[in-house]
Parts: C-alpha cells; sequence; structure tokens
C-alpha cells in the first residue's frame, strides 16, 4: 500500500492493442525525426522501409496486445485508444475520424506520399524553428505533464491523420509557440501566487477574483473529463488586456490537464445573462486556436448552454473560423436535462442544476504562497529531478533500439519496456509538480490531487 509519499501509480493507458503496425511505423518515424533534431543517435532507416500511408489502417494489421508486468491500479481508469476506439463513454470519446481540417488545409499531400528519409535529416519543418534544439528537447519533456509520452504524440497523429510530415509540422508550430510566443510552463508554475503578489497585471487579477472560468471535476470517477465553465456574463472588453486574457485562458487550460485522468476536457460557455456587451471576438478566436493548433485531441465537447436569440448572429461568424473537427464537439443546451445526455449531475454544477457545489464562485480565496514550501527544498528538487533524467535517458535508449529492432517480436518487447519507463516517467511529475508548481486554488482547496 503506498504511503503519502509515494506516488500514486499511473500508467500509459495504452498498449500495443491500441495502434496499428501501420500507426506504431508513423510513431517511429516521428520519434527518429525529433531524435535527429535533438542530435541523439538513431538509423530511421527500417522505420522508413515501409510507407505507413500506402497501407488500410484495418483491425487486421492490428498488432497483438503485449503483456506488461502487472502494476497498480491506475489513475487514469480503463484504456482507451488513441485511434479512435474507446473502452469510456461515448460521451467523451474521440470522434470517429478527425481531420477534416487536414484534409482541407493540406490536402496537396496525399495519403501516398512523403518526403524521403536519409540519415540524420533534419526535418524541413524543423528547419524553420528560430530556437535552439536543445531548447524543444527539453520543453517536450517538460510540456508532457501527466500526459504519457507516446500518448502526447499520438495527439499530433491523429490530429494529422497519421501523415508523419503534416505531424512534424504541427509540432514545429507548437514548440515555436510555447518557445517565442507564450511561456507556457511558467504561466503554470508560477500560477496565482505569482500574479498575485506581484500585483501588475489587475486585468487579469480581476478575472481570477470574478473567477471567469473555473474548472469541475466529477469527485470520485477518474475517466470523467474536467468541465471548464466560463462566465461570458462577467467578461468585458475592457476589463484586461488581450495579453492578460491570454494568461488566464493558458492556467486554466493547464490546470484543467492537471486534472485530465482520460484524454480530454469538455468547456461549457454558460450564456446566461449574456448580452452584447459581454461579447468579444479576440479571445474566442485564441481559444479555437488554441485547441486547433496547439492542444490537439484534448477537447471532448464545447457546450453552448442556453444562448440567448441575440447569440444567434454572433454564431453564424464564429462558426466560420471553426475547422469541422471543432466544429463537431459543439453541442448547443438549453436546460439540465440536456446536459445530462453528455454530463453526469454529479459534475454539472449546482447553479446549473447539476449536484457539484465545490467551488464557491461568490468568493475567490488568493493563493498567497504560503502553501509553497517545497519550492524552496532545492535539494528535493535536485533528487527528483536526477531521477527523472534518468528515466527520460532510460526511454530515449529504449526507443532508439525500438525504432532500429529489426524484427516485429523485438519491437512488441520493446515497445512494452517503453510503456513500463513511460508510467514512471508519469509517476515521477506527481513526486516533481510540488517542487516546481506553486499550489492553486484548486489544490489549496482539495479537489486537484495528482
Amino acid at each position: 500500500m503506498a504511503t503519502e509519499k509515494e506516488p500514486k501509480p499511473l500508467t500509459t493507458t495504452m498498449s500495443l492493442q491500441d495502434i496499428t503496425t501501420d500507426q506504431e511505423t508513423t510513431l517511429k518515424q516521428i520519434w527518429t525525426y525529433l531524435f535527429h533534431l535533438w542530435g541523439i543517435p538513431v538509423d530511421g532507416t527500417n522505420a522508413f522501409k515501409k510507407d505507413p500511408s500506402l497501407h488500410s489502417l484495418s483491425p487486421q494489421t492490428s498488432i497483438k496486445s503485449v503483456e506488461k508486468e502487472p502494476k497498480k491500479k491506475s489513475l487514469f481508469g480503463k484504456m482507451y485508444s488513441m485511434t479512435g476506439s474507446s473502452s469510456s463513454s461515448s460521451s467523451s470519446s474521440f470522434p470517429p475520424d478527425s481531420t477534416q481540417q487536414h484534409s482541407q488545409h493540406h490536402h496537396h499531400h496525399k495519403l501516398n506520399e512523403r518526403l524521403p528519409y536519409t540519415l540524420n535529416m533534419i526535418h524541413p519543418e524543423f528547419k524553420q524553428l528560430t530556437v535552439p534544439p536543445k531548447d524543444t528537447r527539453k520543453l517536450f519533456w517538460e510540456m508532457l505533464r501527466l500526459d504519457p509520452v507516446d500518448n502526447h504524440i499520438l495527439r499530433f497523429a491523429r490530429a494529422r491523420k497519421w501523415n508523419t510530415d503534416n505531424t512534424i509540422k504541427m509540432l514545429s508550430k507548437t514548440f515555436q509557440f510555447r518557445l517565442t510566443k507564450k511561456p507556457i510552463n511558467e504561466i503554470l508554475n508560477k500560477g496565482e501566487a505569482t500574479i498575485i503578489k506581484e500585483n501588475k497585471q489587475q486585468g487579469l487579477i480581476k478575472n481570477l477574483e470574478l473567477q471567469k472560468a473555473v474548472i469541475y471535476n466529477h469527485p470520485t470517477e477518474n475517466s470523467a473529463c474536467p468541465l471548464i465553465v466560463v462566465r461570458p456574463k462577467f467578461h468585458y472588453s475592457s476589463d484586461q488586456t488581450e495579453e492578460e486574457l491570454e494568461h488566464y485562458a493558458l492556467l486554466i487550460i493547464e490546470l484543467a490537464r492537471l486534472f485530465m485522468r482520460e484524454h480530454s476536457i469538455s468547456i461549457l460557455f454558460d450564456l446566461t445573462d449574456f448580452s452584447l456587451s459581454n461579447m468579444d471576438y479576440t479571445p474566442v478566436k485564441f481559444l479555437i486556436a488554441c485547441f486547433e493548433a496547439h492542444y490537439p485531441e484534448s477537447l471532448s465537447h464545447l457546450f453552448v448552454h442556453k444562448a440567448p436569440w441575440l447569440f444567434s448572429p454572433i454564431w453564424s461568424i464564429v462558426k466560420n473560423w471553426l475547422d469541422p473537427v471543432v466544429a463537431s464537439k459543439i453541442v448547443f443546451t438549453k436546460n439540465t436535462s440536456e446536459l445530462e445526455r453528455f454530463l453526469k449531475p454529479e459534475q454539472i454544477p449546482s447553479y446549473l442544476g447539476g449536484k457539484n457545489d465545490s467551488i464557491d464562485l461568490d468568493h475567490y480565496v488568493k493563493p498567497d504562497g504560503s502553501h509553497d514550501d517545497k519550492l524552496k527544498d532545492k535539494e528535493g528538487l535536485q533528487l527528483v529531478q536526477n531521477q527523472r533524467i534518468e528515466l527520460i535517458d532510460k526511454f530515449v535508449k529504449l526507443t532508439v533500439d525500438w525504432i532500429q529492432s529489426e524484427t516485429d517480436e523485438q519491437s512488441k518487447e520493446l515497445f512494452a519496456e517503453r510503456c513500463n519507463v513511460s508510467d514512471d516517467i508519469c509517476n515521477n511529475y506527481i513526486e516533481l509538480d510540488p517542487f516546481i508548481r506553486s499550489r492553486s486554488s484548486y489544490d489549496i482547496n482539495g479537489l486537484l490531487k495528482l
């Protein structure tokens, strides 16, 4: 039985039964290009001998599952497939085949076309980066949080319909975005306490105090998607700068990712008491762009709740900005019973007719840093970081061997070993988190428990 000091066990929620042989090949190709970017020696020739796009992804090509060593019960619950089949409920599963956006915006890349591979080549999309490769390597391992390593890459691969080159392009743009435009790791780790202590961003502080967006989680079921409830009736564009609003949005999204035990989150726009004075197209565009480009396959549903008649012309504008994938996830609801078709009552806020009263919407308790003792423990931080470095090195070495494997049997064995190490990397983040991230209001009130 685990003690309080021991990390709670996680699993990758993925095994070889979840991806086809062709999809595994695509995954190997993506890792090959990442390693070439980072200067890690690997020969990807075997991974590029067979072009996965030349074959249909039929069930007959699926790799048989590989038995893994027994592990403790997973926080992630049931296994899910990053290819579309899921053992979780349909309300939180991926749509059958996402990325019509890919087919519309990237139709010039035919399915049977890809760049010819040569040893040690840097992918042309990675050559467009204006940041050092070592920074992208550091960023990659930081941005995982609790997301299992392969699953994180598979989000991008699935969003680009398993086209290796387009997946690399998407990853490259996300690296560039996070390293040059939005310091997302810093936004999350400094958290609310730093914002309040520095007292420089009054608009951002006002958003926090108003609790304009709050995260509701099912109190007992880990398989439930976190629900971000946005209350536009409190929004006036003059209350904050565009930068402050984007900072706030990214902080909420990243906190919601920490609640995530399956594969996605949902967002509910509560349009109760909404008026035209609350409408602001700029943050809507930013939010849409984030989920389309930088948080692929992370959105389960986007609920538009209690939309008044005046929202109709607004919607006629907004819907033109949506790619078909995001558009397919939008659900208009009018009452509690309609929400309960997708969400359990225990997750729906009580003020909307549900049973979740975990958040006091009238009083925001400002984090003051008094719960951040571990941020000062440099010795403890170094110990956990050293363990993380060892685990990542082990994962990288196994991945190199997996990419270069000569037989299917070798590939299966190495894949299973990688999954186990990926579990350990997830568990390591749980240990690392209090040493690097200031406690949020959700940590302090006991709602967020990694």
